[in-house]
């Protein structure tokens, strides 16, 4: 939000679900490899197949109505031990790798690039889910919607570069006051978003408030000279009983961010308080 003139667009719904699993089967074996080892489970999976074809060995001898024999005995033994144990342990190994491959995916497809936080698909995920859950039980829950002030301003006196390093010591400083509830993500742009989970009204003023005066005695960058201070607006929103979605109350939220940047930057508003530094 770099010009106030502009009046807050509506938000998009929420993006879908990574289709990113194994499967419920698999899944359970990748937790079992990964509690046991690798090597113990290549392991007991080869000596089950060996019990089991030493049991269909005599098996079929009785059932044949042939002699057991100490040579069959020992054939049924030994011969799983290369196949099932190249098999099994070049299974195991491509289904380990498979899974720590899609969660490294879908930790990369949930995290914001630039900054190392959160992102807006995962925000909106986790946030629905929230919404429903405050909703249902009828508890507080809050939004702060965050927007660096004069951002392109910077950019174009500082260059990008210096731009993306704020955003992301502005992204640490912001986090480092939120609590471990807390669900904060880059929303797009300069701008970041926080859900406050069991939070009212005040409480939300006053957390955003922190925010807004820990960025300001940062210096974010040292290429920026000491004069010039880097400020945020927020706009605060409480979820009450006429609150009918999650993309409401985020509207809401960013109808509050734009009269505090309209009304001088550098502070918190939701309505009707606000906070002015």
């Amino acid at each position: 939000m770099n010009d106030c003139s502009v009046p807050p667009a509506v938000r998009p719904a929420a993006a879908d679900p990574l289709p990113l699993e194994l499967g419920p089967g698999l899944s359970w074996l990748v937790g079992w490899v990964n509690a046991v080892g690798l090597t113990p489970a290549t392991s007991l999976i080869v000596g089950s197949c060996m019990v089991m074809s030493v049991a269909l060995d005599a098996l079929w001898h009785l059932l044949a109505g042939w002699p057991l024999s100490t040579r069959s005995l020992l054939i049924a033994l030994l011969l799983p031990v290369p196949i099932a144990g190249l098999g099994v342990g070049l299974t195991l190994r491509l289904i380990v790798a498979l899974d720590r491959a899609l969660r490294r995916a879908e930790t990369m497809a949930l995290t914001d690039g630039l900054t190392g936080v959160r992102n807006r698909r995962w925000f909106m995920q986790q946030a629905g889910q929230e919404f429903v859950r405050a909703r249902q039980q009828g508890r507080a829950l809050a939004m702060v919607l965050i927007d660096v002030d004069h951002f392109k301003r910077i950019n174009d006196e500082f260059g990008h570069q210096i731009g993306d390093q704020l955003l992301i010591a502005m992204a640490r400083t912001c986090g480092e006051t939120l609590r471990r509830t807390d669900l904060f993500a880059r929303f797009g742009g300069e701008e970041f978003i926080v859900l406050l989970p069991e939070t009212g009204p005040g409480d939300a003023m006053r957390l955003a408030e922190r925010m807004r005066l820990a960025v300001q005695a940062e210096r974010l960058h040292e290429a920026l000279p000491a004069s010039r201070r880097i400020t945020i607006s927020l706009g605060v929103a409480a979820m009450n009983a006429a609150t009918p979605t999650l993309d409401h109350l985020i509207q809401v939220a960013d109808q509050a961010l734009y009269e505090a940047k309209r009304s001088g930057r550098d502070r918190v508003h939701t309505r009707p308080m606000t906070l002015r530094p």
